[in-house]
């Protein structure tokens, strides 16, 4: 329970000031992992190793169990003492460095200081029976200096974002992003926060249009664009990336996917007819063996011989193959709409094939193979018109400029 409530283990590191929030949730994260870690450990080795953090948290998880246990409670004081001092020489030359982004490391230091004090205060008194005193963990209130180097901090990270917003560029923007949301992080109301953030994400974000272009010099199906631009880009979106396939007035797009279309070609309809006859021998009955003076032969028994007739028969069968196909060829192009530079092209091509057979016979249908009478009963069908054709051809070259997309989606940042 103690070590799972361990300190932030900021005091050990000198960290650049935008990345501490991010490191508070990695460490919340690891928090069960290093548990289960700490436990495995020999504390005493941590300590001669300088890691006062993790010699802490095994003593604590090992006192919790058993208070008694004179080792841990050495090492628990004599890693705390060291732990301690460490942090407070760090936030003494911070503040005598003077510099106002130091805050951010000053709170974080002293979040970490109070915390670990925090998981050992319930294990107290802890009694080190060979010396006969109580173990001495020098405890001070730290909530004055916490709260003053928390609104310090806070005020550092606002007007520093403030400044960076001004600047109006995208880097700076997502800076300022970072600050603001470390400032709501302290306060979750600080002055209008929440709307500064609101507004450094926006200006931190790029943003992508996904939109096409006819050269092939023929005319679309009227749904064609608005089919092609349904296409479902939302889940390529990330923090500073948003995709869009509808123009929105007044957005400012830093890059455009270009479907542009060279050709589009439908075939002319092909309905192609072949005959061909299939024939079988199979039993006709019998007939009886007659001797040289035309009189019917007789076995053994006195009875009539006979044997076995066939015959062959015949069936003729006619195929009709239908075929027409709609074809559509360009490229995706991927655009700097600041430069007017073409990045990247991509060939696109996407097709929708239309066939039928059909088959009919004429003959003895028996004298026939299974897989040519399987084929019976089909029917020629109206072709599907141009138009349904090129749209159905839309939808490939859809799914096909998604998985490009999704292939180079690393060229915007």
């Amino acid at each position: 329970m103690f070590c799972e409530q361990l300190y932030l283990p900021l005091g050990r590191i000198v960290y650049d000031s935008d990345k501490i929030n991010f490191m508070k949730k990695i460490y919340l994260l690891l928090i069960p992992f290093l548990s289960l870690i700490f436990s495995c450990e020999n504390s005493q080795k941590l300590l001669n190793q300088g890691n006062y953090d993790e010699a802490i948290a095994v003593a604590c998880k090992k006192l919790a169990k058993d208070k008694t246990d004179e080792k841990q409670v050495l090492v628990l004081e004599d890693a705390y003492k060291k732990d301690s001092e460490k942090d407070l020489a760090r936030i003494q030359f911070l503040k005598q460095e003077g510099r106002p982004e130091n805050w951010d490391e000053i709170y974080y230091t002293y979040a970490h200081l109070k915390n670990k004090q925090s998981i050992i205060v319930p294990l107290l008194p802890l009694f080190i029976k060979s010396q006969q005193r109580n173990a001495n963990f020098n405890l001070v209130d730290l909530n004055a200096d916490l709260i003053a180097a928390k609104q310090k901090a806070a005020e550092y990270d606002y007007a520093s974002a403030m400044q960076l917003l001004d600047k109006g560029n995208k880097a700076d923007a997502r800076n300022a992003f970072e600050k603001l949301n470390r400032v709501k992080s302290l306060y979750p109301d600080y002055k209008d926060v929440s709307a500064q953030i609101d507004q450094a994400h926006f200006m931190g974000m790029t943003f992508i249009l996904f939109k096409m272009q006819n050269q092939s010099g023929l005319p679309l199906p009227p749904d064609f664009e608005s089919e092609l631009t349904k296409i479902s880009l939302s889940d390529l979106n990330r923090t500073w990336l948003e995709y869009n396939t509808q123009y929105v007035s007044g957005r400012n797009y830093d890059y455009t996917i270009l479907v542009n279309m060279k050709m589009i070609d439908v075939s002319p309809e092909k309905a192609d007819e072949s005959t061909y006859t299939e024939s079988r021998i199979v039993d006709d009955g019998f007939q009886y063996v007659l001797d040289d003076h035309g009189n019917v032969k007789k076995d053994a028994g006195g009875n009539d011989i006979k044997v076995a007739k066939t015959k062959t028969i015949f069936c003729s069968v006619t195929e009709l193959h239908q075929f027409k196909r709609a074809m559509i060829t360009g490229t995706l192009d991927f655009i700097n709409n600041a430069s007017q530079q073409l990045m990247k092209s991509e060939p696109l091509v996407a097709e929708n094939v239309f066939t039928n057979n059909a088959a009919r016979a004429d003959g003895n249908i028996d004298a026939l193979k299974p897989e040519t009478r399987a084929k019976l009963g089909t029917q020629p069908v109206p072709f599907p018109p141009s138009p349904a054709m090129v749209l159905n051809a839309g939808q490939a070259l859809k799914g096909r400029a998604k998985d490009i997309i999704y292939a180079n989606k690393n060229l915007f940042y």
